[in-house]
């Protein structure tokens, strides 16, 4: 949909590297290295980490000399060698999303957005902006006015105002909760134009709204009668008002919205362990991979880990010893705990898309509640398995 790796490197970092001039090739002091066929080599994301922690003076690894790392062929390594090595890996990886929930809306005020960020947070699905080629101005949406543009958009089931931007392709997506506040009774014919665009005749659509009085149930009519749906499951209406409890209130009750995240966000039946921070007691479930037994093997002994705050999404710090990698492409999600370069590991309190192995997640805590615990900057964690 949009969606980007979330690169590792400070931009200040990067530029300084820059300006520096890089590295020389280690082992192969001012050799330019003239291989079109190691210029075109194919990369791996943990290429990219090699050569990242190598130009920030933290590589721990073993030899890297035999690498074909200097793509520009100017005898160093340097962070335009990166550049180009991550624009190759952006290219060739296509990043594995985890969620099949999006959340499509149509906002004039704001009202509706707020419902869907809520709806966002709550079963991490992805959302979908539909804003009009031509925006709604203030006089467009008078209702006193009889001549007003949205009132004479309501008098004509036929028109169909053009959206700036529709998304490629709905494909993988089975729940499209899908938006918009209520105009004299029924849905803005924005909605009907996004409809039509795709087939929902697979798909389980469910209606929201924002209004201050008016009901969903024309809108809900009409959308079921304008396209085929596979199943259209009850909508809701919410004041201006609604808070995220009133949301979360209604998506429980679908049941199917609950079970869909669960199943998405939640590690198989496994052990227990818990992570202590600043006087706090967080408890996690690990995955079912060699990994996270290891990991398990290694708290015998309770172990402490430095966390270094990173990105601005996430705790890194080192463990006693490596751990058996199983990586892939992951979206993570606040909560998450990574593998990353097999002797790193990693809590999420907010989202990034890269190749981790996986660890286990931190049970019962929202996201507000983790971000206060681990707070800015590093943090002391001391694992340990739940008794």
């Amino acid at each position: 949909m949009k969606k980007i790796f979330s690169f590792l490197v400070s931009g200040i970092m990067m530029l300084t590297l820059t300006v520096l001039g890089g590295s020389f090739i280690p082992g192969a002091a001012d050799t330019v290295r003239s291989s079109a066929a190691e210029a075109d080599k194919t990369f791996t994301v943990q290429d990219v980490f090699d050569l990242q922690d190598h130009l920030l003076c933290r590589y721990s690894g073993g030899d890297l000399s035999e690498r074909p790392y200097d793509l520009n062929v100017d005898g160093r390594w340097n962070v335009i060698d990166l550049c180009i090595m991550k624009r190759q890996v952006l290219t060739a990886v296509k990043i594995v999303e985890h969620s099949d929930v999006m959340i499509a809306y149509f906002s004039r005020t704001g009202n509706t957005e707020r419902i869907a960020e809520y709806i966002k947070e709550i079963t991490g699905g992805d959302s979908w902006v539909i804003r009009a080629a031509d925006p709604y101005t203030d006089e467009d949406i008078e209702y006193n006015n009889s001549s007003c543009r949205a009132n004479r958009e309501q008098d004509d089931k036929t028109i169909r105002p053009e959206i700036e931007e529709l998304p490629d392709s709905l494909d993988g997506y089975d729940t499209v909760f899908l938006g918009y506040p209520i105009w004299w009774g029924q849905e803005p014919r924005i909605i009907d134009t996004f409809l039509e665009s795709f087939d929902f005749s697979g798909k389980r659509v469910i209606p929201f709204c924002t209004s201050a009085s008016s009901g969903i149930s024309v809108s809900e009519k009409n959308i079921s009668a304008l396209v085929p749906i596979g199943e259209q499951l009850p909508g809701r209406r919410f004041s201006a008002n609604a808070s995220k409890e009133d949301v979360e209130e209604w998506t429980d009750s679908l049941g199917i919205v609950k079970a869909v995240a669960e199943e998405e966000t939640q590690p198989s039946s496994q052990p227990v362990i818990q992570i202590s921070v600043k006087g706090e007691i967080l408890t996690a479930s690990l995955y079912d991979t060699a990994a996270a037994s290891e990991l398990m093997e290694m708290l015998s002994q309770p172990v402490t880990v430095e966390l270094q705050e990173y990105g601005g999404f996430e705790k890194v710090g080192e463990l006693p010893s490596s751990l058996t990698k199983s990586d892939e492409s992951i979206r993570t999600e606040p909560g998450d705990i990574m593998l990353y370069q097999g002797n790193k590991m990693t809590i999420f309190y907010g989202s990034n898309s890269w190749s981790y192995t996986r660890l286990g997640h931190i049970d019962n805590v929202t996201t507000e509640r983790l971000k206060d615990i681990l707070g800015d900057g590093d943090v002391t964690a001391v694992l340990s398995i739940k008794k």
